[in-house]
């Protein structure tokens, strides 16, 4: 458990966040914080060390000896960072933000220019 010993007597207010939590709003007074994101030499030496492993995961999900959630596994991996995740949209998910987009081009936009830059969309969505 943490030492509250340390902790100033009046903490800054509570900022609730979109994920249910809430943080202290500038932080906590003596509190240094998290080292934060990796610098950019950190990343380039861990894309690297990944890149070199991929053999690994290749050599997994090959094996056929291997336990089945074992290769599974591997080929998600491969799958997630080669792919990326697949984001499903439905077709009237599609029409629907279509039909919002030149929407806001109408109401956004004066006529003349709207209509130019729609006829050109009809183009592009028609190939």
């Amino acid at each position: 458990m943490a030492d509250n010993s340390e902790l100033p007597a009046e903490l800054p207010a509570l900022v609730p966040q979109a994920h249910g939590g809430a943080v202290y709003s500038g932080g906590v007074p003596g509190h240094r914080g998290g080292p934060g994101r990796p610098s950019s030499v950190l990343r380039d030496r861990l894309r690297g060390s990944f890149e070199d492993r991929v053999s690994v995961l290749e050599a997994i999900a090959d094996d056929k000896e291997a336990d089945p959630q074992d290769r599974i596994r591997a080929v998600d991996v491969l799958a997630k960072y080669g792919l990326g995740t697949l984001r499903e949209i439905s077709v009237e998910q599609v029409r629907d933000r279509l039909r919002d987009t030149l929407q806001v081009l109408r109401e956004e936009l004066p006529s003349e220019q709207a209509a130019h830059i729609i006829n050109r969309l009809r183009e592009v969505w028609s190939a």
